[in-house]
């Protein structure tokens, strides 16, 4: 599951010169989580994360690499929830580290099933309103979840605590970024990367077309270098070549 890595180390290099808070990792810690999202009206809100008329983006990359996902890990930048006194934009990113996975179908199934399994962490007192299209976050935060202490490391630790359940997960890297930022445009255009490289996952696997030449994936697939690789196309009988990827 290498197919995301030049996504994630893309990420790091763009956030490398932010002032980053790391916060604490704590697998015990304790805030109620609900099944399902609750409705904070506007006179119990303290504060918005997130501006559906700004470029704001949330993604989940998964990968196989020690190297770059090798601890649990909550990054902050910009200001902690007490911390912020007015709506501001917000953007999440999430890495996640799982056991090696040979079967192209199986992997792509655990891509799907992480994508969505940040859909069912819900803290009280955090109105998560996301849009799976745009690839953006829009949260609403009551004023009771506010005086009672909740921080952007309590929210981080419920996900990486949440992931950690699912069979194959290893390690958790949740980064929160509030406000805006000029380098946000390059996190989209990264999103966008790991919603081509997700289609073209299920592009294979279905089998939709497989001439290369009459494809309209085909400049997708030789932009990603990862999927031109022999052992990810395996299970398929799909062949890499150094500039196409060809059907057999």
């Amino acid at each position: 599951m290498k197919v995301y890595d030049k996504i994630i180390a893309d990420t790091f290099d763009i956030l490398k010169e932010c002032d980053i808070k790391e916060l604490e990792v704590n697998s015990n810690v304790n805030w109620k989580c609900l099944e399902s999202n609750e409705f904070i009206m506007e006179r119990d809100k303290a504060l918005e994360l997130g501006d559906r008329t700004k470029v704001s983006t949330a993604y989940n990359c998964l990968t196989d690499n020690d190297e770059l996902v090798n601890r649990d890990r909550i990054l902050l930048i910009g200001k902690d929830l007490s911390e912020i006194k007015a709506d501001t934009n917000f953007s999440r990113i999430s890495f996640i580290n799982v056991k090696h996975i040979d079967n192209l179908n199986k992997a792509y199934i655990n891509v799907k099933k992480l994508e969505y399994e940040r859909f069912k962490v819900i803290p009280e007192g955090y109105m998560v309103i996301s849009s799976g299209i745009e690839n953006k976050e829009n949260i609403r935060v009551s004023k009771k979840a506010i005086k009672s202490g909740l921080n952007f490391e309590t929210i981080g630790n419920l996900f990486i605590n949440h992931y950690k359940k699912i069979e194959g997960v290893k390690n958790v890297v949740i980064i929160f970024l509030v406000g805006d930022y000029p380098f946000i445009n390059k996190l989209v255009k990264k999103s966008r990367e790991v919603d081509i490289i997700t289609n073209v996952f299920d592009h294979i696997l279905k089998n939709v077309i497989l001439d290369c030449n009459i494809c309209p994936l085909k400049k997708i697939c030789g932009d990603v270098e990862t999927l031109r690789e022999e052992h990810f196309f395996k299970d398929k009988n799909f062949i890499g070549s150094k500039n196409k990827v060809s059907c057999v």
